[in-house]
């Protein structure tokens, strides 16, 4: 009976295989994306046409996460007078009706036009998952601000939507939206994760709103990557990068505050998929792999909130280990691209503190922005490079924390920015031991 149930498994996990990448080893690796919008909010495309896409682009899994709406309840949405984007949304229209016809799409006449009865997500979820080829989580982007500044964070694997929360400041917003998802968790007893959503965006989200965020292993993440044309993803002359962001988070919470790590994703905050190009918000811009033993929501939320996955604009591994001492990488190589692994952190003995600022970024007077802190560059700095398909890092002892970055030779075909090339990044390992009692 052992043996007949050991060969079931065998078998069902060889047929996960298929659907599923899996890497060198075996592990099962599912392909997916936490962050894109449909016309469930301001999305130009309903989300039938929204998960048609990134199913026959080769995800697994999709959170369509609308802005403080989950796609539940009725609601109408306007084809003659859209709230943005009229043209593509007409255009969106009729590939509708073409694609799923007139018995599908309810349409009514107001005083306003023409109106789609959108679908809710039970009604369109039979028409596109699969066991162990794709599936929809739940999601919701908490769509919050403080005062004049824009304060956005994605619930995952979420069972009710959750109402933005509001805060005394920003990172205290962030802290009660945060704790309104543990608390959502705690409830249904389900696994849930929260991110907070490109942190340049209006440059409203600095380092320091993280430095004592509070929270248990698992519940702390932010977008280090996200594809949106209109984030500042790459920051300015004045602001970091998102990824440079996520340097300087890690840096101060392990080396000056005593915190836990908070790992990064890549999304492509998807909402037009209409036209094509520099200037859109496209799909398939950045997204992440999962590893889990099964395509399920709870199982798919449970490795993430371990760290258990990658980010990706393009890049996919063949192999990824880590340990509390060390990460060993193994790129899927592609004919004719070349490859640089580069091991990235931050030793005990940089400084942690400021180097110069606060600089004050010119703003309208009746919104004044964010002021602004520069930091050493020997936070997240480059502490091995190889040039190749496979490298290791093993930790000295003195480094806070490792992560790892692939950078491609290849262009990104749709990037968030020209010139951009194929990436992918690990999650960070913490190198020093700490007291858990002792560490928030």
């Amino acid at each position: 009976m052992i043996q007949i149930a050991k060969l079931t498994t065998i078998a069902l996990l060889a047929s996960f295989a298929l659907a599923a990448a899996a890497d060198s080893e075996g592990e099962i690796w599912w392909r997916g994306n936490t962050h894109t919008h449909s016309w469930w909010s301001d999305g130009d495309a309903p989300p039938e046409l929204v998960a048609e896409w990134y199913k026959q682009h080769g995800y697994h899994f999709l959170v369509i996460s609308d802005h403080n709406v989950m796609q539940r309840g009725e609601k109408w949405y306007p084809i003659d007078q859209p709230p943005r984007r009229p043209e593509a949304v007409k255009r969106a229209y009729e590939r509708y009706v073409d694609r799923f016809g007139s018995i599908w799409v309810t349409t009514r006449e107001s005083d306003h036009g023409r109106e789609v009865r959108l679908k809710t997500l039970d009604e369109f979820r039979p028409l596109f998952e699969e066991p162990n080829r794709f599936l929809f989580i739940n999601g919701e982007e908490i769509t919050d601000r403080h005062l004049h500044h824009p304060v956005h964070m994605n619930g995952v694997n979420l069972v009710e939507p959750i109402t933005p929360q509001g805060g005394t400041s920003v990172a205290n917003t962030i802290q009660n939206n945060l704790d309104a998802v543990v608390a959502q968790s705690h409830q249904h007893a389900k696994p849930m994760v929260l991110h907070l959503n490109h942190p340049n965006f209006h440059f409203a989200v600095t380092a320091e709103d993280f430095f004592e965020l509070d929270h248990a292993p698992g519940d702390g993440f932010f977008e280090m990557y996200n594809g949106h044309s209109g984030v500042n993803n790459n920051g300015d002359e004045l602001h970091p990068s998102a990824e440079r962001l996520w340097d300087i988070v890690l840096a101060n919470r392990l080396g000056r505050f005593n915190r836990r790590l908070i790992y990064g994703v890549a999304t492509d905050d998807a909402h037009e998929y209409n036209d094509w190009g520099d200037g859109f918000t496209n799909p398939g811009r950045g997204w992440v792999m999962v590893r889990a033993p099964f395509l399920t929501p709870d199982f798919i939320t449970q490795a993430i909130r371990r760290g258990d996955f990658y980010n990706s604009t393009g890049v996919e591994l063949r192999k990824l280990e880590i340990s509390d001492r060390s990460i060993s990488i193994e790129v899927d190589e592609q004919p004719g691209v070349d490859y640089t692994i580069e091991f990235v952190g931050t030793r005990s003995s940089a400084q942690l503190t400021p180097i110069a600022g606060p600089f004050t970024p010119d703003a309208e007077p009746q919104k004044p922005a964010r002021p602004v802190y520069r930091y050493s560059e020997e936070i997240g700095e480059v502490l091995h490079r190889v040039k190749g398909t496979s490298a290791s890092y093993q930790a000295t002892g003195d480094e806070l924390y490792v992560r790892a970055r692939v950078v491609s030779s290849r262009y990104h075909p749709n990037p968030f920015a020209m010139g951009d090339p194929e990436m992918a990044w690990t999650q960070p390992i913490v190198v020093e031991a700490r007291d858990a009692e002792s560490n928030p």
